[in-house]
C-alpha cells in the first residue's frame, strides 16, 4: 500500500500530538497539588504540539514550492489584480 510521503508525515505529527497528551496526562495527575509542576507540564505539552504544527506547516509550504518549481501544481490564485485581468 503506497501512500504519499507527506500524508504519512502529517499522520506522524498527529500520532506525536496524541502521544504528548498520553504522556502529559499521568504527569499532571501525579503533580496533583503542585500548581507550578502542573503548569510546567501543560506548558511543555502545548509547546511540543505547537512545534509539531509549525514543522508540518513549514513542510507543506516547502513541498508546494517544490511542486510549483517542477510544474506539478499551478500557483495559487488569491484573487486580486491578476485574477481580475484573467477574466
Amino acid at each position: 500500500m503506497m501512500q504519499d510521503p507527506h500524508a504519512l508525515k502529517g499522520q506522524g505529527y498527529l500520532i506525536s500530538i496524541v502521544s504528548v497528551f498520553l504522556l502529559a496526562f499521568p504527569a499532571i495527575k501525579g503533580a496533583k497539588g503542585d500548581s507550578l509542576l502542573i503548569a510546567t507540564v501543560v506548558a511543555g505539552a502545548l509547546l511540543s504540539i505547537l512545534g509539531m504544527g509549525l514543522r508540518w506547516v513549514a513542510d507543506r509550504k516547502t513541498q508546494r514550492r517544490i511542486d510549483r518549481a517542477q510544474g506539478k501544481t499551478p500557483k495559487p490564485s488569491h484573487g486580486g489584480p491578476r485574477m481580475a485581468a484573467e477574466h
